[in-house]
């Protein structure tokens, strides 16, 4: 029997998936609602296969998969997910999870992606590998950016007023004023909040 842990914090899903599992080769271990219990179960459980919601509290599934990917007995994950934004598909192909499946899929295909996992193939559902294919296209096109525009970015994101920045890069606010307004330029925006909306996209994170 392969040893399964659902982490979902959408009890409805959990209690299907149970169900699915229910008279298969799968043996339900555990379930998890948040990214802090799937991380304390897969080592208190050990199980072999973890279907990890992407979205969750305390730590999305991403956040544990890459947690995961430090570890050299963490287990094969099927990421289960009902929509990923480009910077998601992104760093969810990047850390090579085993499976992805939408959840608005046919039951049988989680179970077909399961069984092909489970035999140390991947399985991408064909509409998530599509929505990948299509971000790195569009992250290749992406301006590149120095590391100081990438810091300017995420402290932006952050909701960082131009006089904070200033402090704490060391800069006068006037030199701030002038770093943005050549990135707003790059990247093709007119103002922070653009800016503050885009930086996922543009820092892939």
């Amino acid at each position: 029997m392969t040893r399964v842990l659902i982490a979902d914090d959408h009890p409805m899903i959990a209690a299907a998936l149970d169900v699915l599992l229910r008279g298969s080769d799968y043996e339900l271990v555990g379930r998890a609602r948040s990214g802090t219990d799937a991380l304390a179960q897969v080592q208190r459980v050990k199980p072999d296969l973890l279907l990890l919601d992407v979205n969750m509290p305390d730590g999305s599934g991403l956040d544990v998969l890459k947690q995961l990917r430090e570890s050299r007995k963490a287990p094969a994950v099927v990421l289960l997910t009902a929509g990923m934004d480009d910077p998601q598909l992104l760093t969810a192909s990047a850390l090579e999870a085993e499976g992805m499946v939408l959840k608005t899929s046919d039951p049988a295909l989680l179970l077909e992606c399961m069984e092909r996992v489970r035999s140390g193939q991947t399985c991408i559902d064909p509409e998530i590998a599509e929505r990948i294919q299509v971000a790195k296209e569009k992250a290749s096109r992406a301006p590149s950016l120095t590391p100081r525009e990438r810091e300017l970015i995420e402290l932006v994101r952050q909701g960082l007023r131009n006089r904070d920045i200033a402090a704490q890069l060391g800069v006068t606010e006037g030199t701030v004023k002038v770093y943005l307004h050549a990135i707003f330029d790059k990247v093709g925006v007119d103002n922070r909040t653009e800016l503050a909306m885009r930086a996922g996209e543009l820092l892939g994170s």
